[in-house]
């Protein structure tokens, strides 16, 4: 049988920090715990979206990891955090570029669901005013002259 991770209605607004699953690591939980708590403060975070905190939070730490390792190597040799050299002469871009980036992908993706970025934002935040009526209607009833 399997357990349910997430219980209550979908629907539920969350107003407590839900707690980081045990598969995360160390870094995912603490950015699990801290957007939770940035979501929570702007009424963002209902139960449905736990999930996709989660994914959030493994990819920002995959992220931070990521660019750490980069770092390193280009440290060690300027360049070779990007790009990967191998024993035939081939190159490519090195594996923590590839990491980084589908990282990053996957954190715009999640801001896009939570109104992170401005358009999403500017998206999930559009209320219709009950007093300017429909604008279909408005051209409907328009007349014609």
């Amino acid at each position: 049988m399997m357990e349910v991770a997430h219980k209550g209605k979908s629907s539920d607004l969350l107003k407590e920090i839900p707690k980081a699953p045990a598969y995360l690591d160390t870094k995912a939980k603490s950015h699990f715990k801290k957007i939770a708590k940035l979501l929570i403060a702007s009424d963002s975070l209902k139960r449905i979206h736990v999930p996709a905190l989660e994914v959030l939070a493994e990819n920002f730490s995959q992220w931070e990891w990521a660019v750490r390792e980069m770092r390193k190597k280009n440290k060690e040799k300027l360049g070779s955090g990007y790009i990967q050299k191998f024993n035939s002469g081939a190159e490519n871009i090195s594996v923590y570029l590839t990491i980084k980036r589908d990282a990053e992908k996957a954190i715009m993706q999640c801001f896009k669901q939570f109104g992170l970025d401005p358009k999403s934002e500017k998206e999930l935040k559009r209320e219709i005013n009950p007093d300017q009526g429909d604008l279909f209607e408005g051209f409907k009833n328009r007349k014609q002259g």
